[in-house]
């Protein structure tokens, strides 16, 4: 057990050392003056802001002694050892190969997901989790469902007022028959590639880690969402990530400054979800919904050859 003096030390370190990288990874961006600061300093107020308050407030009644007990043995060198190897190896050469190897569609989702269910939810179950039962949801199924409601539906105004999913479907024009069956399915591709192996590997494996290295859920959420913004850089440089973000080139700086700047603040209200609830039934499903309306344009030209 973690006395609370040494608690606070590790949750001061954590803001402190991830606020420092925030900083020093805009600051990087910012020498490119073709780079506004507006958009990420109002990513990081609703996502690193809005959404954990909401999470929070969602999630009201949870008291700490509610919250499961951190009681599994500290693998956390083992878990960083992985998921450096996986962001490198799979993250970064493993898709880069995929996507060569396989440039149609949907060929090559499917191979992508294979590859991400073995490597992000079977083997570090099999390594870290032993298959064992997972952890105990700290709300009942009703009020977990709500929170999935309420959450869901906060998600969706955002992505349809300042995202760019509905301008890309516009684009595409899919019909009403094709919407019938793409959503659903999108909604469903979503969770399970993107909501299980991702919510299963950065929450129920590192963040559990980390709160249990830590004895803070607070620096868990703070490294858990900057580690979850990195891994995403080897993507941006190595798979052509950056053409979709308008940026003709892209070194592993700016790779890295991105995902710190633009993607660690998404892990956020997740983090906050994970540990006030411990659900994989919660955080699962949302993390499915939350890219349903940014995927649904490319998922339906992946399935029906538009």
């Amino acid at each position: 057990m973690h006395s609370r003096p040494a608690s606070r030390r590790a949750t001061f370190l954590a803001l402190t050392v991830t606020g420092a990288s925030y900083a020093i990874a805009l600051a990087v961006l910012a020498r490119d003056p073709d780079f506004s600061l507006v958009e990420p300093l109002f990513l990081l107020a609703l996502l690193g802001g809005v959404f954990p308050l909401l999470a929070w407030l969602c999630t009201l009644g949870v008291s700490r002694a509610q919250i499961a007990p951190l009681h599994e043995p500290h693998q956390l060198p083992r878990v960083l050892l992985y998921l450096a190897g996986f962001t490198l190896l799979v993250l970064g050469w493993g898709f880069s190969s995929i996507n060569a190897h396989f440039p149609g569609e949907p060929a090559q989702s499917l191979v992508q997901l294979v590859v991400k269910l073995v490597t992000m939810v079977l083997l570090p179950a099999w390594l870290f989790l032993g298959f064992g039962p997972g952890a105990r949801a700290t709300l009942p199924p009703q009020r977990l469902l709500l929170v999935f409601a309420l959450m869901s539906l906060a998600y969706l105004a955002m992505q349809s007022v300042f995202g760019r999913g509905l301008v890309t479907l516009g684009e595409l024009g899919p019909s009403a028959a094709t919407l019938a069956w793409a959503i659903p399915l999108c909604w469903l591709w979503q969770t399970l590639e993107a909501g299980l192996c991702e919510e299963v590997l950065f929450r129920r494996v590192l963040q559990e880690k980390l709160a249990i290295a830590t004895g803070s859920h607070v620096a868990a959420i703070a490294w858990g969402s900057l580690l979850f913004g990195l891994a995403h850089a080897p993507g941006l440089w190595l798979r052509g990530g950056h053409l979709m973000e308008g940026v003709a080139q892209a070194s592993p700086g700016w790779a890295l400054a991105y995902s710190i700047v633009m993607i660690a603040p998404a892990g956020i209200a997740f983090g906050v979800l994970w540990a006030r609830t411990r659900s994989l039934w919660l955080v699962v499903p949302l993390h499915g919904m939350v890219d349903l309306l940014p995927q649904l344009a490319p998922f339906i030209r992946a399935w029906s050859g538009t």
